[in-house]
This record gives structure tokens, sequence and C-alpha cells, in this order.
């Protein structure tokens, strides 16, 4: 018993001498502690790597937010804009983060937009090492500029323009409110912009090409040389035409001294109709037929005194006179639009579409007669005609065409395509078209709106019935006027 148990311990003792060299345990125990900081560290990764993500997608949604809410700046829905952006562009719940935001700082005045946002994002790993979140941040910035822009307002001032307007006032109160809502979005806080041209064409059966507010004088005609040419009313050579002392536009005699200021369009009742020019811009020969002027609509197609008939009526009705609202010429000054604007009243007469889109077009470029455009602009420049119309085409006494293609709205058949084919040449010309039709729900009205507009839906074509839509309507075009750019 005594030598096995002298056996045991000898064993013992060898075996523990044995272990003296061994280091695999020391080895292990090191990686053991090693393992910590190393998951740290790669968690820190991970989770930074989901911040970096976060914030990358929260910066692109704030810009897209931003964007959004600076082409509406001015509207009631602006903030409920740039949330819908925001939220289509940053998931709920991407990533595992919790949002707050986007909250807007509107500077009306310098018109600009600041959007900031935050994210927190539960951490994976970190919380290892006592964080249990991980925040981050974006912020960006929007300025509205009006860059290098010419617009007409061409606004329908025919009788019908005198109803009343759903909601309050008449139809003419309301357009001259929503467009007074326009000039002031576009121009801002400041009087003038030098990149910004606002003009206003006035219509209805015709149009008064004198300039707005400028008195005119019959003695005060001049006569301007030009090339020969044939009168295409007369027949007769000619090589003159007459200035008005308020209007530059030339005409093919002097007009008499109770001229109201409204031509005829260039138009011949005859067979040919490859000889007119109501649809073309400037001086032109159409088949042989040379319009270098346009002819004044005097007292023939202006109302007999005492009476609405005149000795272009047919049946003796439908004669109006020329409106007392000029030609407003592009400028670029607040209040000087404002101020043409706010004088629309007392709409009378007939509508005669082609005609007021036509001397728009004509405001609207650069060249004679109206010649404020610049012809050689250094930056982009766009160019835009807002059209407001109530009413169809209508045939009138003493109007633009002489009522050749009859009185009353069987002329539509004749107006209508000529209103289209016009358009068609305005537009290729990159000159967007935004037709509004208003407190009339017409679909031949609607039909024909759409086929003028640039798209026949928003924000070309509208259909506003009443004065707070119409309001709405001219906030979203010069909205959508308005270029912007990323500031920070």
């Amino acid at each position: 018993m005594t030598a096995k148990l002298g056996r045991w311990w000898r064993e013992l003792a060898q075996r523990l001498a044995a272990l003296g060299p061994d280091r695999r345990g020391v080895v292990a125990v090191f990686v053991a502690a090693a393992i910590i900081p190393a998951v740290g560290f790669l968690g820190i990764a991970t989770d930074a790597a989901r911040g970096y993500l976060v914030k990358a997608r929260l910066s692109r949604a704030l810009d897209s937010a931003a964007l959004a809410g600076g082409r509406v700046m001015f509207s009631a829905n602006r903030d409920a804009d740039i949330q819908m952006y925001f939220d289509a562009n940053f998931p709920p719940g991407y990533l595992g983060a919790t949002v707050t935001g986007p909250t807007p700082n509107v500077d009306p005045n310098n018109e600009v937009i600041t959007l900031t946002a935050t994210a927190v994002i539960d951490t994976t790993f970190m919380h290892v090492f006592g964080f249990e979140t991980l925040n981050v941040s974006a912020t960006t910035e929007v300025t509205r500029q009006t860059q290098m822009l010419d617009v007409v307002l061409a606004i329908d001032m025919s009788g019908s323009m005198s109803s009343s307007a759903s909601g309050g006032g008449t139809r003419i109160e309301a357009a001259r409110a929503a467009a007074t809502e326009m000039i002031n979005i576009l121009f801002g806080a400041d009087e003038t912009k030098p990149l910004l041209n606002i003009g206003l064409v006035p219509w209805n059966g015709k149009v008064n090409v004198m300039r707005n507010g400028e008195a005119y004088d019959s003695t005060l005609t001049m006569t301007s040389p030009v090339p020969s040419f044939i009168n295409p009313l007369t027949g007769t050579p000619q090589a003159e035409v007459y200035i008005p002392n308020n209007s530059p536009v030339p005409l093919l005699a002097p007009p008499p001294a109770n001229w109201q200021g409204c031509v005829f369009q260039r138009y011949l009742d005859d067979a040919d109709a490859l000889n007119d020019a109501d649809l073309d811009l400037y001086e032109v020969t159409k088949n042989g037929f040379e319009w270098f002027a346009w002819e004044f609509i005097g007292p023939e197609g202006e109302p007999v005194s005492g009476s609405t008939d005149c000795l272009l009526a047919v049946s003796g009705s439908e004669c109006r006179r020329c409106l007392d609202h000029g030609i407003t010429p592009l400028q670029n000054t607040k209040t000087g639009i404002l101020d043409a604007v706010n004088e629309l009243t007392g709409p009378t007469g007939t509508t005669n579409i082609p005609d007021g889109l036509a001397w728009a077009w004509r405001v609207l470029m650069p060249g004679a007669p109206f010649a404020q455009a610049d012809p050689n602009p250094e930056f982009t420049r766009q160019q835009a005609i807002v059209l407001l119309t109530d009413g169809e085409n209508y045939g009138g006494s003493g109007d633009g065409y002489k009522t050749v293609f009859g009185l009353g709205t069987a002329a539509g058949a004749e107006m209508d395509p000529r209103l289209l084919q016009l358009a068609t040449s305005i537009k290729s010309g990159n000159v967007a078209i935004y037709a509004i039709q208003f407190a009339n729900s017409g679909g031949a009205l609607q039909a024909l709106m759409e086929g003028v507009a640039t798209e026949p839906n928003s924000p070309y074509y509208h259909y506003a019935p009443d004065a707070a839509s119409l309001q709405k309507v001219f906030q979203e075009v010069a909205n959508h006027l308005s270029e912007l750019r990323l500031s920070k």
C-alpha cells in the first residue's frame, strides 16, 4: 500500500513538471482578451456606416423637399408639400432611424427657405462602450431666383368679365387680384428686377395698340419711309407708313383725330387663305401681299353716337368701342405693371382670343413694333404668355376681323382653328403658354384652351371656376416661372 502511494505521487509530480513550458493556455487568454476590442471596433465601423447612409439620405430628402417648397413658397400648401417630398425621399424607419423634422425657416423677403432635420439611430455594437444611440443632422437652403424672364399677361376684357364671380366680386376684379398676386410673387420684395420684364395686353373683340396711359394727338403722327410695297387693301404702291405719337405700331394710313387706338387684324376676306398675316409676328409678305403695317379702326368700326350700331354692324348689334386700356410694353418695375393691372375696369365687347394672343406675342418678342425685349440676352431667357379668358370666340360688329366669320358663337368655327395655328407658331419658338379658363366650364372651350397651352394639363392649362381658385392658379403659374438653385 505504501509502495503504491509512493508511485502515485511520483507520477503526479512528473505530470505537473511537464506543464511548466506549455504556453497554450496563455495564448488563449490573450486571444480572448483581444476579441472584445476587435468586436467593438467592428461595431463602431458598422454603426458609423449606418450613420453615414442615414445622413446622406437625410440630405437628399431635404434638398428635394426644399426645392418643392421653393416652387410654392407663397402657397398655403407649402409646408405640406415640403413634408410630402421629404417623406417620399426618406421612407419612415429607414435603417431604423427616428427623424425629427424637416423644420422650415422661411425668409419671404429674400425668398429663401432653410430646412433642418435630425435622425436618431439605435446602435448595434457601440452600446458595449456605453453609446446607446447615434445622432445625425442635415441642413439645406434654397433661394428662389427669377432669371431672365419675360412674360406678358393677356387678359380678357370682354363684357362677360363684368359678370359676378363665384366667391364674390366680378370676374375682372378676381382677375386683377390674381394677376396682382402673381406679380408680387415674381418681384418679391424688390421694386425692380433687371432680369424680369412683365407686359400687359388687355383685349376683347379688338386690341388698343396705344401705349397705356399716353394720350393720342393726331397732329403728332409721323411718317416713316419704307421700301416701296403694295398696300394689300388698296392695291396701290406705297413707300411710307404712319406712326402715331403714342404707339409704335405702323399704320397704312394716317389715323383720324377721333381714333380710339384699335386696329384690324391683317386679314383679307377673299378666297386666298395664304395672303393673310393675322397670325404672323412681324412685317411680312404673304403670297404677294405685303403687310408692312396695320389698318386702323376708324368710325366705321366704332359705335354710332347715341347707339350701339356701326357701319360694320351685322344685324345692327354687337358694336363696341375700342377699350380705353392700351398695351403696357415689357418693363421691369413692380409699381408700373401693378398700376396697369389695377386700371383694368369696365369690360365690354366680344371675345377675339386670336387677336389678344397675337398682340401678346408681338409685345413679348424682340423686334418691331414693340421692341423692349433684349434681342441678344446675355443669359438664358424664359419667355411666357399667360392667357386668361372666360368665354369662347365670338364674332362681333367692328371687331378685329370685321365680322367676316359671322356674328356670334358661330364665328368660332373659323376663329378657333386660327387660334390653334397661332399658338403652335408661338410654342415652336420656345415660348410657354399658360392658358387659363375662368368661370366657364364649357367642354368646347376646355378642349380649345388645352390645345393652346404648352401642355394640356397643369401647370400650363388650368380651369378656375371661382375667384379663390383663380388666385391659386396664378400662384402656381408664378411659382412655376421661378427658377431655383441650391445655395448651400
